[in-house]
């Protein structure tokens, strides 16, 4: 086990962390979540030895591995990507050159001596047992679901992008296999494949994971505990993002009363103490008010983070039929990446394209805009339709002598002028920002301006290519709001998952050159697909059919009856586990207001007055502790059966 005991760092005159006592449990996956600048990083850094605390220790077993992927790019460093990532077992390293020295000097000798051959028996056991004659395979598996290709292995690290280079560092740590794994944004630079991989590869993961991500569902499906940073002090949820996002409301909730409660004691022993006073038959009394008063203090409740929030609406509706596509193909140079495709949206409808990296999604969206024509087929915008497209390249359009504010203002909808300032705000340009030049801005400042031209402009039909990209939580939040109700049609490409489920209806995956449409969000799209057997997306495969032809299969009587069989067996146990999660929730929300209570009593002076009472108390204190820390683990193993479930489900309607 590794453990933070009071640690404190400052930078400056501002207290960064204070008093930070955190055991972390061995195998446990953590989300440490917070606002930007609330020292994430430096707290990650801390554990891994970078930075030393000013005050408090890092309490770590002897032999304890702690593995660290920054959030920053890294330096090219020397040598292959497949050498670089094989580095990461240095130990596997060694013994391999002693295991070939200690070979080459035995074959020299005419008649190897039995120490030698000894020797070189311990040498091949040691990396037998330490992985060793899995450690190249293993290497390339980890590779390849992060995304690279067979030929790149060999590639000099140097000529890959920063992106790339820090795939291969995650790859490296993955190897490594540490006691701790502590990762700052990792899903940064993956496309959703790779994402997914590292998802199934992280839940088998046997070591400890603390998580820093902007990721919320990357975090939703792998958080056992999050740990929230605010103000300096950690507060530590049981459960996945969504759980947590419930419980700080109703923690929240629960301080607000307790204050209220607080408040009404104080006013009551203030009335005591200002008729009392002066009267000599009460001084004792008085005393022991006074004494109760000061000992009141309020619970400091955090002030709540700003609402942020704005509203998109359509000047000029489009005709129903948005976009038709028939028979669509393109290619560049001999090879097709789309091939005869038939495509058609309809005003209002809200579609995420998906597809690994290289399918043509960023193509697709390029030949609807008219950058790119077609080789064969056709491609038709209905009437009415005004398109937006927002994506990393669309930067350079913007004018390098105007202000922030200028720049959005002159192409902004006449409906929406009055909202340039809120929306900039919410993509954090506030006061003066909004008059600096779009010249000096960073690369996801001007990203961002981009983005809030888009979203104001007079379209009805948005193309957004990976819009979250230079977004902190918050600014997501109120993306995902507006688009939510956008009343206009929208075609989506993210590798913001969260985002996606809450926004879109509808998933068309483009893979092979073929569009192929799955209704429901990005959930119900990875439910399906996982169902079919389909869970190395960037793996070589047959395409996936379509999962109405998955139903036209002909089946016999007997499959039709086993299935149906299986159908009630799956459904039974869902239920069932459902019911006994909403028991469970309902069980531990009144354990915790029983805790609240019990504490409240425990810090009440009047408790130790009684004989036996704070003893009492304490005892059923301590019972209601364990027995909730029960029902939570209890929560957490059901939740997860359910989830499994709900993964490994054969869908066979919606």
């Amino acid at each position: 086990m590794i453990q933070l005991a009071n640690i404190c760092f400052e930078i400056g005159a501002r207290k960064l962390l204070t008093d930070i006592t955190w055991a972390i449990e061995p195998g446990k996956r953590y989300a440490l979540v917070g606002n930007n600048g609330t020292g994430k990083t430096t707290l990650l850094r801390i554990l891994r030895g970078e930075l030393a605390a000013h005050s408090g220790k890092v309490i770590r077993g002897r032999g304890e591995t702690i593995a660290y992927l920054p959030q920053e790019t890294l330096a090219a460093g020397q040598g292959s990507v497949f050498a670089m990532v094989l580095q990461a077992r240095r130990d596997l390293s060694i013994l391999q050159k002693q295991i070939h020295d200690l070979r080459n000097q035995i074959e020299t000798q005419r008649t190897a001596s039995a120490d030698l051959l000894h020797k070189l028996g311990d040498l091949e056991h040691q990396f037998e047992t330490s992985g060793g004659y899995r450690w190249e395979s293993e290497a390339r598996e980890i590779l390849f679901g992060l995304g690279f290709k067979p030929d790149e292995l060999d590639k000099p690290l140097a000529e890959m992008s920063g992106g790339w280079r820090m795939r291969a560092l995650l790859a490296g740590l993955l190897l490594q296999n540490p006691d701790l794994l502590l990762l700052d944004e990792p899903t940064n630079h993956l496309d959703l494949p790779a994402l997914e991989w590292l998802e199934h590869f992280l839940m088998g993961f046997r070591g400890s994971i603390i998580l820093v991500a902007h990721d919320r569902f990357f975090i939703d499906r792998l958080a056992q505990e999050i740990v929230e940073l605010e103000y300096g002090a950690i507060t530590r949820f049981s459960g996945n993002y969504r759980r947590y996002l419930l419980e700080k409301t109703k923690r929240i909730e629960q301080q607000i009363k307790r204050n209220e409660e607080i408040r009404a004691e104080k006013e009551r022993l203030q009335r005591f103490i200002d008729r009392f006073r002066f009267k000599p038959t009460k001084a004792a009394q008085v005393q022991s008010r006074i004494k109760q008063l000061e000992k009141l203090q309020e619970i400091d409740i955090p002030p709540p983070p700003a609402h942020l929030s704005f509203h998109l609406a359509v000047a000029q509706p489009s005709h129903k039929e948005v976009l038709t596509v028939d028979g669509l193909s393109f290619r560049y140079g001999s090879d097709w990446l789309l091939r005869a495709i038939d495509f058609q949206l309809f005003r209002g409808q809200k579609v995420a394209l998906v597809g690994v990296n290289g399918a043509g999604k960023t193509t697709f969206t390029r030949l609807i805009c008219g950058e790119l024509t077609p080789q064969e087929g056709s491609l038709r915008l209905g009437s009415q339709t005004r398109i937006g497209y927002y994506a990393q390249h669309q930067v350079d359009s913007l004018n390098l002598n105007a202000t922030v504010y200028a720049e959005v203002a002159a192409s902004v909808a006449t409906n929406h002028l009055p909202r340039v300032r809120d929306v900039l705000g919410i993509f954090q340009f506030h006061g003066d920002d909004v008059f600096k030049p779009i010249g000096i801005l960073s690369g996801g400042e001007k990203a961002r301006v981009s983005l809030a031209r888009i979203l104001l402009s007079p379209a009805n039909f948005l193309i957004m290519d990976e819009p979250t990209n230079h977004l902190d939580i918050g600014s997501r939040a109120a993306l995902e709001e507006a688009l939510f109700h956008y009343d206009g049609t929208l075609l989506l490409i993210s590798h913001d998952r969260y985002f996606l489920d809450r926004i879109v209806t509808r998933v068309v995956e483009l893979r092979d050159g073929q569009l192929r449409v799955i209704e429901g969000n990005y959930s119900e799209y990875l439910a399906k697909r996982e169902a079919l057997g389909d869970l190395m997306p960037g793996a070589k495969s047959d395409p996936m059919p379509s999962i109405a032809d998955s139903l036209r299969g002909k089946k016999n009587k007997e499959q039709r009856r086993l299935e149906a069989q299986r159908r009630q067996a799956v459904s039974g146990e869902r239920r069932r586990l459902e019911s006994a999660i909403k028991e469970l929730e309902k069980q531990i929300s009144e354990l915790e207001n029983k805790k609240t209570e019990l504490e409240s009593r425990l810090a009440d002076p009047r408790t130790y007055q009684l004989d036996g009472e704070a003893a009492e108390t304490q005892r059923e204190y301590s019972r209601i502790t364990q027995t909730l820390h029960e029902h939570l683990l209890h929560w957490e193993s059901e939740s997860r059966s359910l989830e499994s479930l709900l993964s490994s489900l054969q869908t066979t309607d919606d």
